[in-house]
């Protein structure tokens, strides 16, 4: 074979090494798939995109951890999604879940972090069945003039009858099952007057495996369980009090885990009187944390956008000294209407500042306000069912259709990620 010839069979060869490697490549990511027949003629399907002002860092932590789980070299991908009323009953957030969870390429992590909200005597979300015994009393992060030791969840449940207990099932509505292999318990860890935490099995008590200083007792248990039930445990007389922070729940695995939780009626500064959110959030050590708030924060006619964006910058500041790496979307009001009917001219101010807070501080944006319509839309999603009379909050047909643009604008998001570094 002369030179040319064998210059040519090489860089042919090359070639059809790089396309198989490439077509293997694309072949691995995944695509937007459930909103793609744009079904309803006022949502704005082509605004439905991740807005990332730099393309480099922005998103990077999210992008890695999912290629890292597509080529198994990791396990799991942690999501954390908080927020207000939208995000508590988790319509619109189980939706995005549960499309990462079909995702072959990304599998079912977990249930991952919850809150029992009826033992704080709120609703819980709509997929987890919450049973207790003994008195138990709630406080959350929205009174005003309370101080209690909050976390991600928002809501604390506090007793002092050492016989209490209770019961956390994610899968008696649950469209997809989530198996409990391990379960976290966050409380008063290191307070000498808390009572002792145990789990309830078949196989009999076990106590934690160990204690965390992010503030939680962790489970392992040897047979997964569809749901699981604590006990607590006086062992000295000085224990005379349990307070329960959130619970997280874990499978074996490999997969996205989606945590969420909300609280009605939250505001950014909801989140800034939360004590331990930092320790949670650092606990789950997110790869992307979405902030679902500023629609109780702009729900007026007189609103400061300037003390928004203070406060909101310093719940961003939060968020990255939890987590430096982490990822984080803020995700902008709805279009809503004021009480009286009148349409709510505030949230256009509140979209504007999560855009220049996005370019100030490397977060991304998701503007639902925009994609649904704009002023005025939720008018329309009322007459097709899927918004509420308030035209506030939505019905469970419009939460799961805000769930799928979401999940689409991620995965095409990501998508565009990948196809870029291939080329």
């Amino acid at each position: 074979m002369n030179t040319m010839n064998t210059s040519n069979f090489i860089i042919s060869l090359y070639i059809s090494l790089w396309s198989a490697f490439a077509y293997n490549y694309v072949e691995k990511i995944p695509r937007p798939k459930y909103t793609l027949g744009q079904e309803y003629n006022f949502v704005k399907y082509y605004k439905n995109e991740i807005s990332v002002p730099y393309p480099n860092t922005t998103l990077r932590t999210f992008h890695l951890a999912m290629d890292d789980l597509i080529h198994q070299r990791r396990s799991k991908v942690n999501i954390v999604h908080f927020g207000d009323s939208h995000i508590q009953a988790d319509f619109f957030s189980d939706q995005v879940r549960k499309h990462f969870n079909d995702e072959k390429l990304l599998g079912n992590g977990g249930r991952g972090y919850v809150f029992p909200c009826s033992m704080a005597s709120q609703a819980n979300p709509y997929n987890l069945k919450v049973y207790y015994k003994g008195l138990w009393q709630g406080c959350r992060n929205v009174q005003l003039g309370k101080s209690c030791s909050w976390g991600l969840g928002g809501m604390t449940s506090s007793t002092a009858d050492s016989t209490a207990q209770f019961t956390i099932d994610p899968n008696a509505q649950a469209s997809h099952k989530y198996p409990i292999s391990k379960a976290r318990v966050y409380y008063h860890v290191n307070n000498a007057n808390s009572y002792y935490i145990k789990l309830l099995t078949p196989e009999g008590e076990i106590w934690p495996s160990r204690i965390s200083v992010d503030g939680y007792a962790e489970f392992v248990l040897k047979t997964p369980q569809e749901r699981v039930t604590f006990k607590l445990e006086k062992v000295f007389p000085n224990q005379n009090f349990f307070t329960l922070e959130g619970v997280a729940f874990e499978n074996d695995e490999a997969g996205v885990q989606y945590h969420a939780v909300g609280v009605n009626s939250a505001t950014v500064p909801s989140f800034l009187n939360t004590p331990k959110l930092e320790s949670h959030i650092r606990s789950l050590a997110p790869d992307l944390v979405i902030v679902s708030l500023g629609t109780n924060d702009a729900y007026t006619p007189v609103f400061d956008a300037d003390g928004f964006k203070r406060q909101m910058a310093k719940l961003i500041q939060k968020i990255k000294s939890a987590n430096p790496n982490t990822s984080i979307l803020l995700t902008t009001p709805a279009d809503c209407a004021l009480p009286g009917g009148r349409m709510n001219l505030s949230n256009q101010a509140a979209v504007k500042v999560m855009y220049e807070l996005a370019e100030e501080t490397d977060c991304a944006v998701w503007d639902l306000y925009n994609i649904m319509g704009g002023l005025g839309s939720v008018n329309h999603w009322l007459k097709q069912g899927l918004s509420a009379w308030d035209k506030v909050h939505f019905s469970g047909k419009g939460y799961r259709l805000q769930g799928d643009l979401l999940y689409d604008a991620l995965i095409q998001e990501y998508a565009d990620y990948c196809l870029k570094k291939q080329n």
